[in-house]
């Protein structure tokens, strides 16, 4: 499986796959570099505690996590990355550059079936809010809000198709 994992600003491509010797970790940081190593990697119990070694070296981790947002606690050292597989990645992407270039409109970042609308003319929305659920390829993709404000029009409805670059809702 791919993911991207982002540390801050920094983003790293990390791909985890099996071979008979078991897991192994192929990692790219972002000047391109490819590094491949085997891992060892189990759960220790029921709860957030996980044992693993890296290149001989044993780790004790704690993991929070919540969605997507990862806090890993090792020897002392508390960590923050944002885990994200590549679909999700891209997806987030595309509707930031759609938020940069409409401004306070929401634009469909594909095209799909809307499922869910999650707000109303009126409503105030804050930055990062769900507004609409768009169905593609069978995945269902939570689009929110760019901005904070107020809802001004909100052009789509459950159950009708949108267009790539469609206007789904203005925040004014």
């Amino acid at each position: 499986m791919k993911y991207k994992v982002t540390n801050g600003k920094i983003t790293h491509d990390v791909e985890i796959a099996e071979s008979e010797e078991g897991l192994f970790v192929r990692y790219t940081d972002p000047d391109g570099q490819v590094e491949e190593f085997p891992v060892d990697f189990k759960a220790v119990g029921k709860g957030s505690l996980y044992s693993m070694i890296v290149r001989n070296e044993s780790f004790r981790l704690v993991i929070d996590r919540n969605k997507d947002k990862h806090v890993v606690y090792t020897r002392g050292h508390r960590f923050e990355f944002l885990v994200e597989d590549e679909r999700t990645h891209l997806m987030r992407s595309f509707i930031a550059e759609a938020a940069q270039a409409g401004g306070g409109e929401v634009k469909a970042p594909i095209p799909g079936l809307v499922t869910k609308v999650m707000v109303a003319e009126g409503d105030t929305v804050a930055q990062g809010q769900g507004m609409v659920i768009l169905e593609a390829m069978k995945m269902e993709n939570e689009i929110k809000s760019p901005t904070s404000g107020k809802v001004t029009t909100v052009n789509v409805r459950p159950g009708k198709n949108v267009e790539k670059g469609q206007v789904l809702i203005t925040i004014g």
